[in-house]
């Protein structure tokens, strides 16, 4: 190479199946920049992942459809674009970099190393390519790679003697609080292993429960030189000069605050799911505890308060305490309360019943039709109004069935399912302190005190509290952990100084409520595992650990 190369990332949000949108931020910036080497992330024209929608013939003409288009419009432009997409070759669908210039597509590079664990299905629908790609680019050695290549031993492998300049990596990597990090130690690893420099760039945006992060980045072997924005949209252009370098103008100094880059995702996983889906805005219920609260608080954030809409639906043992900590909340968020009281309503269900139940005592029954009474109110307003329903049971909730289905379960989406209650109050004194970057909301101390401070109750009975039924949530919440993300063995976690007895009744809790995970809507994934994409556990399911 004997002059300067100039390389736009992009850093963009495609739509699942929406390849006209797609297409259109692909043609915007070859149209409108003039870069030597203009890159986009993995399956870029059809967004990620695309799931079954490859495996129909319909789609995928669309697809080649959508290339051609490109091909034809890059005739007589400076630039070359790498581009992800799908691509079919001889009955066989590829993740591929398509390479297209001046009305040619000079190269294709298929995915190497296909994932198949936590949200990656891709062995299922994609045959795996066999071939390093490296081209000549103006006398550069570019390396072209895809997301999980350079995560393998074997790319290193085929490499084999060739020369790599210059590496670049499209990627569809999904956030959770540990692969920022690992990503970039991964990439440094594999930069210092083929003695290259890498462009790492990544997708940006919410599909469905996980969130792309984008922070895409250029490392020099030894360490990450620039990154771009977390949770945003973002085209930026590089220099890469004669002597293998990038000529970095800006002063990059990475300040990343994670609890703004978790609850940043929260908040475009939401607001993606909303304007990706054309809701109108949101409803939820607001109790005046901290999961409603916190949920609301992320709603505003991300919608603005004119498109949250709060129902307050008091019983006979809501205290007077919650109601004014969700007014106070609702006044603070600037979000439209309603105020419905379920008195009368959960009285008619109990003479209804009343004859059918005759002979039997009160139980966890009577306090359910509160909390279905609750669910049917918010469904009416979201069939009336358009409005999603927000649903509020944390990961804690969610994991030991401490959740009522049809009642607090009812709704199209979650922003707190993956956090654990401890976290949650952790993330609650941290907004309130903080901005989040992507916050429409320019206002901080939003999550009334008490709420936070106060002691968890579901108000379904007289005096009742969540340490009736749960063991505390700083016990709680580690043991879940060890569960859950880790799937370690009850003698496992015992050894970590927990109660044989209490982990067992746990992990009970934990497979007895598999069939309600099954009915629930989805939620931002922000963890290492999730319910979800990332555990797929039978509901019909008689092992239980009882090591000794």
């Amino acid at each position: 190479m004997t002059e300067k190369i100039s390389l736009l990332v992009v850093q963009s949000n495609p739509v699942v199946g929406n390849i006209a949108f797609n297409k259109q931020i692909v043609i915007d910036h070859l149209q409108n920049n003039n870069s030597d080497l203009i890159l986009f992330s993995e399956l870029m024209l059809t967004g990620y992942p695309p799931e079954d929608l490859i495996l129909k013939p319909a789609f995928m003409k669309k697809v080649h459809e959508a290339v051609d288009e490109i091909v034809n419009l890059s005739i007589g432009k400076h630039s070359t674009v790498i581009l992800g997409t799908p691509w079919l070759d001889e009955g066989n669908l590829f993740n591929a970099a398509v390479v297209i210039h001046d009305g040619k597509i000079l190269h294709k590079h298929y995915k190497m190393a296909l994932p198949n664990y936590g949200v990656f299905d891709e062995k299922r629908i994609f045959s795996n390519g066999e071939k390093v790609s490296v081209i000549d680019f103006k006398g550069l050695n570019l390396g072209i790679f895809i997301c999980e290549d350079i995560w393998v031993n074997q790319t290193i492998t085929e490499i084999g003697e060739q020369q790599i300049d210059l590496a670049v990596s499209l990627n569809a990597s999904p956030f959770d609080i540990n692969k920022i990090n690992e990503r970039e130690k991964k990439a440094i690893e594999f930069s210092k292993s083929i003695a290259a420099p890498l462009i790492y760039v990544n997708q940006v945006g919410g599909q469905d429960e996980i969130v792309f992060d984008g922070s895409s980045f250029l490392n020099d072997q030894d360490k990450v030189i620039y990154k771009l924005n977390h949770c945003q949209s973002e085209s930026k252009e590089f220099i890469f000069d004669e002597d293998h370098k990038f000529l970095i103008e800006d002063t990059f100094s990475d300040q990343t605050d994670m609890n703004d880059v978790i609850y940043s995702s929260l908040i475009l996983g939401l607001r993606d799911y909303v304007e990706k889906n054309n809701f109108p805005g949101v409803v939820l219920g607001i109790s005046g505890g901290i999961d409603s609260a916190f949920s609301a608080a992320v709603a505003t954030d991300a919608l603005g308060p004119s498109r949250v809409k709060g129902i307050l639906m008091p019983s006979k043992y809501t205290s007077i305490e919650s109601n004014t900590d969700a007014s106070e909340l609702g006044n603070n968020l600037g979000i439209e309360l309603m105020n419905i009281p379920i008195n009368e309503i959960v009285n008619s269900y109990d003479n209804t019943l009343n004859d059918l139940f005759s002979g039997t005592e009160k139980d966890i029954t009577e306090e359910n039709i509160q909390s279905r009474t609750r669910g049917a109110i918010l469904m009416a307003y979201s069939n009336k109004f358009g409005h999603m329903v927000i649903t509020n049971g944390n990961k804690s909730e969610v994991s030991v069935g401490y959740s009522t289905l049809y009642g607090d379960m009812c709704g199209g989406f979650s922003v707190v399912k993956d956090i654990y209650k401890t976290d949650l109050f952790k993330l609650s004194e941290w907004r309130n302190k903080n901005k989040p970057s992507l916050s429409l909301l320019d206002k901080n101390e939003i999550i009334p005190s008490n709420i936070i401070t106060k002691e968890p109750t579901a108000e379904l009975k007289e005096d009742q509290k969540d340490s009736d039924s749960l063991p505390p949530y700083d016990v709680l919440d580690k043991v879940l952990y060890h569960l859950v993300e880790k799937e370690s063995s009850v003698k496992e976690i015992v050894d970590q100084g927990f109660d044989k007895e209490l982990v067992k009744r746990i992990q009970n809790l934990l497979y007895n409520s598999e069939y309600k995970r099954r009915q629930a809507a989805p939620g931002v994934k922000i963890s290492e595992r999730n319910f979800g994409y990332d555990r797929r556990y039978p509901i019909t399911n008689a092992f239980r650990d009882m090591e000794n």
